[in-house]
């Protein structure tokens, strides 16, 4: 699987656990969706339970763990966090690389 791919189903992935957690549709998440700041679509307590789900999904998907604690992680400007798109372009770098 490549990054691309790996990274367009984990997009799915985190919309799909976004939009459980909002009670609306995945489809009105995109990659652009803010995940931190004030118009973030989940709450702290919903960011934490994405990232739960995004554990589990690496494990299951990928077989690998996924560290979502890293010192990028509490960077306003390099937060992986900061969109949809951002968080699956990091996760997926993770799987790529083994992390």
């Amino acid at each position: 699987m490549t990054a691309e791919a790996a990274a367009r189903d984990i997009e799915a992935k985190i919309r799909d656990l976004v939009a459980f957690i909002t009670g609306e549709e995945a489809a009105g998440y995109d990659a652009a969706s803010p995940l931190i700041g004030e118009k973030a679509v989940v709450d702290s307590q919903g960011l934490l339970e994405v990232m739960l789900g995004l554990e589990d999904f690496a494990g299951e998907r990928f077989g690998k763990p996924f560290d979502w604690m890293n010192d990028a992680a509490f960077s306003s400007s390099r937060s992986p966090f900061r969109t949809i798109g951002t968080l699956a372009a990091h996760m997926a770098a993770q799987m790529a690389d083994g992390a």
